[in-house]
């Protein structure tokens, strides 16, 4: 994502689970049958939130390309999710014009850039669930070939007609990753967090 959309990618909008917070359950809603769902990838949404401070934000949506959840019961136990960075899309109207390097389609190719994320070299970027606990999501996020332990909050987790509906957020630092690009002017701090709302639907 481009320099304000990084700080936008998946990915955005959900600072996660608060150390020493204890966290509500979410219990899954419906009627649920054990087992391993499959991604619904058209119908799964991972928008992206970032901000230069002070100034403006950009957001915007990448793909899901495809992924698992597994349910024990009513509860959420595992999954693990590949998400298509070739094309990071904003989708907010800020600081744009119509001249060159300053129109959305520049945003959209700077973010795929190694000033960002690599795309040539990393099209995907994934996340494996490696625990959950209440409503806190812990595994492992990898980014340009760096992997570290992220945490996600889930919102919400329903089951409809074998339709497994699950939202959530997470945020991770960007810097974790070598998304390290600095803006060129020091008053605009472009923030190193990346805000990922996600909903995510799959099907048994």
């Amino acid at each position: 994502m481009k320099v304000q959309l990084l700080s936008a990618l998946a990915f955005s909008a959900l600072v996660l689970a608060s150390c020493g917070e204890t966290k509500e359950e979410v219990k899954t809603e419906g009627s649920v049958t054990a087992g391993t769902y499959t991604a619904d990838a058209a119908a799964s949404k991972v928008n992206w939130k970032g901000e230069v401070a002070g100034v403006y934000g950009h957001q915007g949506f990448v793909n899901l390309k495809s992924g698992s959840v597994t349910f024990n019961d009513s509860a959420l136990t595992g999954g693990e999710f590949v998400v298509d960075m070739s094309v990071i899309s904003p989708t907010d109207s800020a600081s744009y014009k119509d001249e060159e390097g300053h129109r959305i389609t520049d945003l959209q190719k700077h973010l795929t850039t190694k000033d960002f994320f690599a795309t040539d070299s990393f099209p995907t970027a994934t996340f494996v669930i490696t625990s959950v606990e209440g409503s806190t999501v812990k595994g492992n996020l990898t980014v340009r070939g760096k992997t570290n332990e992220e945490s996600a909050e889930i919102l919400s987790s329903q089951v409809v007609d074998g339709v497994a509906t699950i939202t959530g957020k997470l945020v991770f630092n960007r810097q974790k990753y070598d998304v390290a690009w600095v803006h060129f002017m020091k008053d605009m701090v472009l923030s190193n967090d990346i805000a990922i709302d996600f909903t995510l639907v799959a099907k048994k």
